[in-house]
């Protein structure tokens, strides 16, 4: 719960935003600026705010103020955030302790998540990203996951939809939730809410002993995303990483489909494109982490080269294949199928 401002105890909690009046849940300052919290962000599991400063700039900017438990696990991670430059993570502002918490201050990031993206599509009210698209995205945002895995080596550990923000215009996937990533020597006691999505988290943190995390975890919840903005699906026939547990494995280690016989986009692409593409993917979502892309550099390697042979086919161009995606949504039936 937010720490009350008890200054403000018995006034109307109401801000100026941008020329529109916003109630607000609490006021907090952190360093030497306020910040107005307009609203909850994400997961119910950690704190996480839409805030507001309205002295910085002109007419203000909002910001994404998060909570995290105070101690050596967060320091690591702020130490981290603040030397690392990238546009695919976010920014540390400032932040400052506050008990036994740590409230920080990240660069807003103008866009919506990736969990509402995936449902526009899922509705039709907007088009599919195509091919070519989806390679960009997940080329920057595999190349940002592997900075994290530079020394001193930090595993995201909650690579899932609600923590990925899609820029407006689409223009890069951007990961905002830093709460659960943890240094990778210190994987143990995990549990769902904890960066621990199923669906999107490698099987070998859903095993019985002790999960270990790092780099092939990261990889296997990347994978998932690819293969959902190809498919609109999730891997092995719905369960991506709850695949490999041991009342799935069985049935489900030869279940992955290749994206490419799935998706009408896929198919249609020049075939060494299409395998590339079907490479890289189901590379990635082995359900051993052995079965994987073994470093960074193997991975950023494929995925750059397949991305390098979309820019280089001519028939691939940028208007042919918005136009191409266009066409596709106008006649693909509608409804929320």
């Amino acid at each position: 719960m937010p720490h009350r401002d008890d200054e403000l105890n018995g006034r109307d909690r109401t801000i100026k935003v941008r020329g529109q009046t916003r109630t607000y849940l609490d006021r907090r300052r952190v360093g030497r600026r306020d910040y107005y919290l307009l609203e909850p962000i994400g997961s119910a599991f950690r704190e996480r705010y839409l805030a507001f400063d309205p002295r910085h700039g002109p007419g203000g900017s909002f910001f994404l103020l998060q909570v995290w438990p105070a101690g050596p696990s967060t320091q690591r991670k702020l130490r981290l955030l603040s030397r690392l430059k990238d546009d695919c993570l976010p920014h540390a502002e400032e932040y400052q302790r506050r008990g036994d918490s740590v409230e920080i201050v990240m660069t807003w990031i103008e866009g919506i998540s990736l969990t509402e993206y995936f449902e526009n599509i899922r509705q039709g009210r907007r088009p599919p990203v195509d091919p070519g698209q989806a390679v960009r995205l997940i080329r920057g945002l595999a190349s940002a996951v592997c900075k994290l895995h530079q020394k001193p080596q930090i595993a995201h550990g909650d690579i899932q939809p609600p923590n990925v923000i899609v820029t407006d215009h689409t223009s890069r996937l951007v990961l905002i939730d830093f709460g659960s990533a943890w240094a990778t020597e210190s994987t143990a006691f995990r549990d769902e809410g904890d960066g621990l999505h199923r669906c999107y988290a490698a099987p070998e943190l859903q095993g019985a002993g002790t999960p270990v995390a790092g780099f092939f975890a990261d990889q296997f919840s990347v994978s998932v995303l690819f293969y959902q903005l190809l498919t609109q699906q999730l891997p092995y026939g719905g369960l991506g990483g709850k695949a490999g547990r041991p009342e799935h494995v069985g049935r489900a280690k030869d279940s992955l489909v290749a994206p490419s016989k799935i998706s009408d986009a896929c198919r249609a692409l020049p075939r060494s494109l299409r395998d590339g593409i079907d490479r890289v993917v189901t590379r990635g979502l082995e359900l051993d982490p052995d079965g994987r892309y073994p470093d960074r550099h193997a991975w950023l390697d494929d995925l750059f080269e397949v991305y390098a042979r979309f820019r280089l086919t001519p028939e691939l161009s940028p208007v042919a294949s918005t136009l191409t995606r266009v066409i596709h949504w106008f006649v693909k039936p509608r409804g929320g199928k």
